[in-house]
């Protein structure tokens, strides 16, 4: 995960140094989820661009190096959903869902009862005309071996009707508690007003904040989304000199 603390603290401090003015916990919360999906989508281009240069063979040492970290970057994301039994064909969409990875089966039903058969990948349609027409041909339609899936805004529907449905999917970035456990919201700083031994009131991080679902290591890349979001430009290696200063600080 990535420190909501340390996030606002490189975000307020280089701000500062732009003469940005104070950036107020407020307005840091209303770019933090913004910034988080914005590199988490990031991941996905950088993954295909990576699969891209490797098929072209430009620089396939390079390549390999950068498509295997993106892909255990979002393994970081992978999740498992054990349809079971579905009713008429159809299953709900988990509601963290963001990309579907893979939709297998295990046991098909028939006419003449269930069919056993090791478990098969379902064909992913993302369009309804292509999904009616493939369902109704009488020469390439879905078979126990072959079946469909049509993905559509809560749903996916099947055909034929499967049992033992499993979906792999990529889930949302969302966020962690201060105990490390993953969190609907997102990803937040919340403080709380003390007043020190000299009478003066501070705003210190309370255990309510909200780390980023993000591997650790994308602590420089969230810092500089949001700083570009709040209309900051940066100078070079602005970011990663901060973060070296606060761990020669430590």
């Amino acid at each position: 995960m990535v420190s909501v603390v340390q996030v606002y603290n490189a975000v307020k401090n280089i701000a500062n140094k732009e003469q940005k003015g104070f950036i107020t916990p407020a307005v840091f919360n209303s770019f933090a989820p913004i910034a988080q999906m914005s590199i988490y989508n990031e991941m996905f281009a950088e993954l295909v661009t990576a699969k891209r240069i490797n098929r072209q063979n430009f620089d396939p040492g390079r390549d390999k190096s950068l498509r295997k970290q993106k892909l255990e970057d979002l393994a970081f994301y992978k999740r498992r959903h054990d349809g079971g039994q579905v009713s008429f064909g159809t299953i709900f969409k988990p509601s963290d869902l963001s990309r579907i990875i893979s939709i297998t089966a295990g046991e098909v039903a028939s006419g003449s009862g269930t069919v056993s058969s090791s478990r098969v990948d379902c064909d992913i349609i993302y369009d309804p005309e292509k999904f009616d027409r493939i369902s109704g041909s009488l020469l390439s339609g879905p078979t126990v071996s072959f079946p469909i899936a049509l993905v559509s805004t809560n749903t996916i529907e099947i055909i034929p009707i499967v049992s033992n449905v499993v979906l792999n999917y990529y889930a949302k970035p969302t966020s962690f508690d201060s105990a490390g456990e993953i969190h609907d919201g997102p990803p937040f700083y919340s403080v709380q007003q003390i007043t020190t031994p000299t009478g003066d009131q501070v705003d210190i991080p309370n255990s309510s904040s909200r780390d980023f679902m993000l591997p650790p290591h994308y602590l420089n890349e969230v810092v500089a989304e949001i700083l570009k979001l709040i209309g900051v430009r940066l100078r070079d290696n602005a970011v990663s000199t901060f973060s070296i200063q606060e761990e020669a600080s430590e």
